[in-house]
C-alpha cells in the first residue's frame, strides 16, 4: 500500500466531512429563517457567514445539548465531532511514522475508512434532517437535485 492510497482515503473522508458540515450550516440557516432571525437575503448571507465561521463542535452543540434531541443522538454527535476533529487536526500527526512503512500505511487507510464510515453516517443523518427542514418549507430536495443535474 502506497502513500497515494492514504491520501486518497483521506481525501474521501475530508470531502464527506465538508459536505456534512455544509449541510449542518444550511440547517442552521433554515432554522434562522423559521425563527424569524433571517428574513431578507442579506440576513441569510449574514447568517451563513456567522455559522460558517463556527467550529464543528460549535455547530453541533445546540443540537447535542437540546432537551428535544434523544441522548443517543447527542452521543452520536459527540462521536462525529471526535472523528471529524481527529481527521482534520490530528490524523497525520498521529500517523507520521506509520506512513513510512507499507503495514503502517495499511493501518492508516483502515483508520481513515473507519473515520469515513462514522462521517458518512453523520452525513446521512444531517441530510435527513435537512430534507425534513426543506419539506417544512415546501421544498422537495429530490426535485432540487434533479433540476441542478438537468442538462439545458
Amino acid at each position: 500500500m502506497g502513500v497515494k492510497d492514504v491520501f486518497t482515503a483521506y481525501g474521501e473522508a475530508a470531502y464527506n466531512a465538508q459536505v456534512m458540515e455544509y449541510d449542518l450550516v444550511t440547517i442552521w440557516m433554515l432554522d434562522s429563517i423559521s425563527q424569524g432571525v433571517a428574513i431578507t437575503r442579506q440576513d441569510l448571507v449574514r447568517c451563513e457567514r456567522e455559522w460558517g465561521k463556527k467550529t464543528f463542535g460549535q455547530l453541533t452543540r445546540p443540537l447535542r445539548d437540546s432537551s428535544l434531541v434523544p441522548k443517543e443522538v447527542g452521543a452520536f454527535l459527540d462521536e462525529l465531532r471526535i472523528a471529524r476533529n481527529h481527521l482534520m487536526h490530528g490524523f497525520f500527526l498521529d500517523k507520521t511514522f506509520d506512513l513510512q512503512t507499507a503495514s503502517g500505511r495499511e493501518n492508516a487507510v483502515t483508520e481513515l475508512r473507519r473515520l469515513n464510515a462514522v462521517i458518512q453516517r453523520g452525513q446521512v443523518f444531517l441530510a435527513d434532517v435537512l430534507r425534513a427542514y426543506l419539506r417544512d418549507f415546501g421544498v422537495d430536495a429530490a426535485d432540487v437535485v434533479r433540476q441542478a443535474l438537468r442538462e439545458d
